[in-house]
């Protein structure tokens, strides 16, 4: 019985992935659309996260919490934040949007890595967002991220289906989304 070619592939992308914790897939990155006309002036303030693909950087943590504010440079200064074992941990980053005519697909990083693709895919700027990253790897495998945020510690369950569905639909597996622990955070 011969093996397949992909497999140390597929192996080294599930070892990377198990490491990393990010959601591996075969193939290319589904296609998606982002948010029309976004507005990052709408978009920019405190959010909560309510659901997430899981990640590294992330870890364990309660409370998460993203604040985006613009910077003087036309940048975006993200500041995520997380409660792990009663203490307050941040992580400041950078993001900005490479091309004007797709606002909605801005780019970020941490800790001077690379930018990786931060792309909103629904917003009503007041109540949700839907945030989604996929990174290809030759065309033979990918690795995704997905966050729900919103603006309180707890969203509408039918909105949650709402962008559920739409996820879905692009042929993203909302099966790895994890609910985010807001209990005990402050109000």
């Amino acid at each position: 019985m011969a093996l397949s070619p992909l497999l140390p592939f597929a192996v080294a992308l599930l070892s990377v992935t198990y490491v990393e914790g990010q959601v591996p897939g075969f193939g290319k990155c589904p296609t998606v659309n982002v948010q029309q006309n976004f507005d990052l002036s709408q978009y920019l303030g405190l959010w909560h996260e309510v659901e997430k693909f899981p990640f590294v950087i992330e870890g364990a943590g309660t409370c998460i919490t993203a604040n985006y504010t613009l910077k003087p440079d036309g940048h975006v200064r993200v500041e995520n934040a997380e409660k792990v074992n009663g203490q307050m941990n941040v992580a400041v980053g950078d993001a900005y949007i490479p091309d004007p005519k797709e606002a909605a697909k801005l780019a970020v990083r941490f800790n001077g890595a690379p930018y990786g693709a931060y792309w909103v895919l629904k917003t009503d700027y007041k109540t949700y967002t839907l945030i989604w990253s996929c990174g290809d790897f030759l065309g033979l495998g990918n690795v995704q991220f997905a966050w729900i945020l919103a603006r309180e510690h707890e969203l509408d369950p039918a909105v949650i289906a709402d962008l559920h569905k739409l996820a879905t639909g692009y042929g993203i597996d909302i099966s790895h989304f994890s609910k985010t622990d807001q209990t005990g955070c402050d109000k």
